[in-house]
């Protein structure tokens, strides 16, 4: 495993003062730190389905400790981040590695879905912690351009799990039952309290810090009261809602409806894990070649295509995986193109506060996911009709806010020229 590689060059570096790292030495030992989110949510589907029969409860309760896990890493970063700002980076790493841990290891006791749902959150708040002090550190460290390079490593480390957690978690729960899946992602955390008990250096001074005071609320005030803000983080968090539906509703209709044994699942699941790599790809080469704006605008078109295509392979041909598949692709890649210009745009006015804006930037898009997500899961299992609905529907929407939002602005520049 890359962390475990990562610990054993660690201790053949000579040096072991932070600032003399090299870019990918810092990658590597923060790799686990971020992969904590990633893992949190992808190698646990494979066993949705069979958790509904294992706790005997619903699906909807289930999807609670999917929908929940993301909501609290979203929100928790409002609060995170401020908290690292007066505490310190290395006191906020150690906090929220042991709640990541212990939080998985209430997960392999849990006697109730109730219990299970807590433990979950528990484990999110520690992954929320361990993915934004992990970007503040980068931030202490290095100037913007060797950050930027660092934070598009570490944002390839969340994309491509995708890929390969969900086949992880399939053959954990085949040979070793679902409670390894969990026991994995305790490691996960354990590994991460040695990581900052042996690498990781305060990198925020005590002569830097910044208490939490009302300086905090009148920053996010001016954020959630900036109308281009909400409108784009709105569009973001429907592009995030397409990809947290298809984590939501895939074991069902992969699994459950087609038969795959849950440890084939995630070579299926990786199909999704290419299509972000290549929106992720695609996109920043239209964003060059054409800006954001038409960007923004064919995204919406894919997810639209996406959606109609889903619905009308189902009714014309019946259930399929091509079906379910090739549809998702399309929305999904859409969806892509919408996530990164959307963020751009939405913290365009807040060049001095824009590590604040970034968190409440987060907090809406994996807030409005978490909901999309819950919302879908009241519907019937039985059909991919629901997943192409909402993603007609977050189509559309996307399309009214960023029509109006356009006008608004083209109307306002116009006013400006005859002034």
């Amino acid at each position: 495993m890359i962390w475990l590689l990562s610990l054993i060059f660690s201790f053949l570096v000579n040096n072991f003062i932070m600032k003399n790292y090299k870019i990918f030495q810092l990658v590597l030992i923060l790799t686990p730190f971020v992969f904590s989110f990633a893992f949190g949510l992808d190698i646990y589907i494979p066993i949705v389905p069979q958790m509904t029969k294992i706790f005997n409860t619903t699906p909807v309760l289930i999807q609670l400790t999917l929908s929940l896990f993301l909501f609290f890493t979203g929100v928790g970063q409002l609060f995170i981040g401020p908290l690292s700002d007066q505490y310190g980076r290395k006191r906020v790493f150690y906090t929220s590695a042991a709640c990541y841990a212990f939080g998985s290891i209430g997960c392999v006791f849990s006697p109730s879905i109730l219990w299970l749902i807590l433990a979950r959150v528990i484990c999110s708040l520690g992954a929320c912690g361990m993915l934004v002090t992990s970007f503040a550190l980068v931030r202490d460290l290095y100037s913007s351009d060797k950050s930027a390079k660092i934070y598009s490593f570490l944002n390839g480390a969340i994309g491509i799990s995708p890929t390969f957690a969900p086949i992880i978690g399939g053959y954990l729960a085949f040979f070793f039952g679902w409670q390894s899946l969990f026991l994995f992602l305790s490691f996960i955390g354990f590994f991460s309290l040695l990581i900052t008990w042996k690498f990781i250096e305060e990198t925020h001074e005590p002569i830097n810090r910044v208490k939490i005071n009302q300086d905090v609320f009148k920053r996010y005030w001016k954020i959630f009261t900036n109308r281009q803000f909400i409108v784009y983080s709105m569009i973001a968090g429907f592009a995030e809602g397409v990809f947290f539906c298809f984590f939501s509703i895939s074991p069902f209709i992969i699994i459950d409806l087609h038969g795959i044994p849950t440890h084939e699942f995630g070579y299926y699941f990786a199909v999704f894990g290419s299509v972000i790599g290549l929106g992720g790809f695609l996109s920043g080469k239209i964003i060059e070649k054409f800006g954001i704006q038409k960007t923004i605008a064919i995204g919406i078109f894919l997810m639209l295509f996406g959606g109609v295509s889903m619905l009308g392979w189902y009714y014309l041909f019946s259930l399929s995986l091509q079906g379910f598949l090739i549809p998702m692709a399309i929305a999904c890649t859409g969806a892509m193109f919408l996530v990164g210009g959307s963020a751009s745009i939405a913290l365009e006015p807040f060049g001095i506060i824009a590590g604040t804006a970034s968190a409440a930037f987060g907090a809406v898009e994996f807030g409005i996911a978490s909901v999309v997500g819950s919302m879908l899961m009241l519907f019937p299992r039985t059909s991919t009709v629901p997943y192409g609905m909402f993603i007609v529907i977050l189509a559309v929407f996307s399309w009214i806010l960023f029509i109006n939002e356009k006008e608004k602005i083209l109307s306002s520049n116009q006013r400006l020229a005859v002034e």
